[in-house]
């Protein structure tokens, strides 16, 4: 005797299996609007600028700040529409104690660490960037979703603040990438990070 298919118990499998997956979807894309929510609200808890203005917020988290030193900026290359520079990056480190007792680090004490330096190749026309890992160098792709693992938002703030700084005019300006997991166009660089270069 053959076996006898059960239509109706497979469709009800397969609608639980339907909100399971759109459960899963859901939370997943909270959680990454969470995770752009956390990174913007972390750099608010930072001081924007050191040094007087020097050195500029680039990045941060868990007690940790990047701050790119405007004024280690070197021009290597000059040949317009393509421009190369190089900058230092600074980790500074922050009162923990400052932290539980005022819910932020900025006025609070710091100490310096160590620096690295970063170097970008900028295209004036097309608006794009790559920057330099070991001896490779990778594009900077506006239109993705990144994480700090991929270097977001340090790397295209880092390039940024080391072209207001050679050449005392925005690059980036109010260009816009796309969000492929929010489904809208962003800001490559936000309007913040010119407030703190006065620029």
């Amino acid at each position: 005797m053959r076996p006898v298919y059960n239509f109706k118990a497979a469709e009800k499998q397969h609608e639980r299996g339907g909100i399971v997956m759109r459960r899963y979807i859901r939370a997943a894309w909270l959680t990454l609007v969470l995770l752009f929510a956390m990174v913007a609200t972390a750099l608010a808890n930072y001081p924007g600028t050191l040094d007087s203005g020097n050195l500029v917020l680039v990045d941060g988290g868990m007690g940790v700040g990047y701050y790119a030193d405007r004024s280690s900026v070197k021009v290597e290359q000059y040949a317009p529409p393509k421009y190369r520079l190089a900058i230092n990056v600074v980790s500074v480190e922050f009162s923990d104690e400052y932290w539980q007792s005022h819910g932020t680090y900025i006025d609070g004490p710091y100490n310096k660490g160590d620096s690295f330096t970063l170097k970008f190749r900028y295209n004036w026309d097309r608006k794009v960037i790559s920057y330099q890992r070991g001896k490779t160098w990778l594009d900077w792709d506006v239109n993705h979703d990144y994480c700090h693992a991929d270097g977001n938002p340090m790397i295209p703030f880092t390039a940024e603040v080391a072209f207001v700084s050679a050449y005392n005019k925005r690059f980036f300006d109010d260009k816009l990438g796309y969000s492929p997991m929010l489904k809208k166009h962003l800001r490559v660089i936000d309007e913040q990070l010119y407030l703190r270069l006065g620029i």
